[in-house]
């Protein structure tokens, strides 16, 4: 039978405000499922940016500006487009400069070998060119910062290098980060900010590349450097800030305390650092959406890997009624088991994807309705159950029902078989499917004239 990953959807966060005239969002769970040798699958709701973290003031980096100003003074712009056609070679006027040289040694010592070419000069890029052009076109709220920021060469070649080394790990299928630095951070980032929005930045970034280096003409390069522009928000430029700021290591002593991590602090529920980070061997991005972390140390637990704010629940030795384990959603009904936080967290993320979709009748463990909304009485359940339960139903728009339950143990997968089978057989007017917690499709029925995306 076909396997499907379930797309990411945004999810419903709680929001309320705090005494400093901030917004306090409610982080969705992250899901750590321990593996054999010491590894994790991490798997990461997708979620609305945070509110706070899409604006960007010049106050906010002007401790960086100074730093990277103290690494290369700033000096009149050199910047100079040379449309030359694709595939040729400098005419070796633009030489490197030493404080370029000194960067790229850098960075290149935390993040790993570049992946794409590095031009001669990093200054005078087309991809530095169109970084600069496209702060034209980005958000009112961000868009002095980012002016400020692409204007200091030294940050400018720093965003370049992000790009070619870092970012350009994304252009794989399944991007591998084996370099321990890039590893960490990318599990930092992820924490912080979400894998859905790091990956995302990623293509933009990897998407300005491949077209300025493509363009034949400056309406071209204008062209792509206006599609990055309005691509990118105030958490993607704020992410793009950090991973360029780290691989310039005399930068950051300089930057008052706490100053980078800051940047992204309104979601700060993971660590700066620390021994459980550091440990991290391999990063991988799969597929379905999750990260699978090789080379954590032993012992290794939720907390200390995602930080004392984080919403954390681990796959194995869940919560507990004494309220020592993970919390556990409730914003669509009580825990569904507290024995078992992913599997209460799959359902409450489902149900903030069909909320944000325009389902109504939400129900979270509730017995099988039928079109009159009455629950729906089985006599011949060969289990003897009187009521189906689906994890998560819903109506959508289109006044289609729709009730989905999901295997946590493999197991069980027979009886969760037979409970489909109940659940389709009591009403075969409505989509019924059922999914592993990792997101794979086990069984779907949609009934005959129904559309299905």
């Amino acid at each position: 039978m076909p396997q499907r990953t379930k797309p990411p959807a945004v999810a419903r966060q709680q929001t309320r405000a705090t005494g400093d005239g901030l917004t306090w969002v409610e982080p969705l769970p992250v899901l750590i499922n321990p593996l054999s040798g010491n590894r994790l699958r991490l798997s990461f709701p997708a979620s609305a940016p945070h509110p706070d973290m899409e604006r960007l003031s010049v106050e906010e980096i002007r401790p960086l500006l100074a730093a990277f100003e103290s690494f290369r003074p700033r000096a009149r712009p050199r910047l100079r487009l040379m449309m030359e056609s694709p595939g040729a070679t400098d005419s070796g006027q633009e030489r490197t400069a030493p404080w370029e040289l000194r960067l790229r040694e850098d960075f290149l010592s935390r993040y790993g070998p570049a992946l794409l070419p590095v031009p001669e000069s990093l200054e005078t890029s087309r991809l530095a060119f169109a970084l600069k052009l496209s702060t034209r076109y980005m958000d009112e709220g961000i868009r002095e910062a980012a002016q400020e920021l692409f204007s200091a060469p030294a940050f400018l070649a720093s965003v370049s290098l992000s790009v070619l080394v870092y970012f350009a790990a994304w252009l794989a299928p399944e991007p591998l980060f084996s370099k321990a630095f890039a590893a960490a951070l990318t599990v930092r980032l992820s924490l912080l900010v979400g894998l859905v929005e790091l990956g995302r930045l990623a293509m933009a970034c990897l998407r300005l590349y491949q077209e300025a280096e493509a363009a034949i003409t400056p309406q071209e390069l204008e062209a792509a450097a206006e599609r990055f522009g309005k691509a990118l928000g105030g958490t993607a430029l704020r992410v793009l800030v950090v991973v360029a700021s780290l691989g310039v290591p005399q930068v950051i002593p300089k930057v008052p305390k706490g100053g980078l991590w800051t940047l992204l602090s309104p979601l700060r529920h993971a660590p700066a650092g620390g021994p459980a980070l550091e440990s991290l061997a391999t990063v991988q991005v799969v597929a379905d959406g999750s990260l699978l972390v090789t080379g954590v140390a032993a012992g290794t637990s939720a907390a200390s890997l995602c930080g004392e704010l984080a919403t954390c629940a681990t796959m194995h030795g869940g919560g507990s009624s004494s309220g020592g384990g993970p919390k556990l959603s409730t914003r669509y009904g009580k825990p569904h088991t507290r024995q078992n936080p992913p599997h209460n967290e799959a359902i409450e993320q489902e149900l903030a994807r069909r909320e944000a979709a325009g389902h109504t009748s939400l129900r979270k463990n509730k017995a099988q309705m039928d079109a009159d909304g009455e629950p729906i009485y089985d006599p011949a359940s060969a289990a003897g159950v009187r009521f189906r339960k689906p994890d998560v139903s819903s109506i959508r728009p289109d006044g289609v029902r729709h009730n989905t339950n999901y295997v946590s143990n493999p197991q069980q997968m027979q009886r969760e078989l037979d409970a489909f089978d109940d659940m389709v057989r009591l009403d075969r007017a409505a989509i019924h499917d059922l999914y592993k917690l990792d997101g794979s499709l086990v069984r779907r029925y949609v009934p005959p004239g129904v559309n299905f995306p």
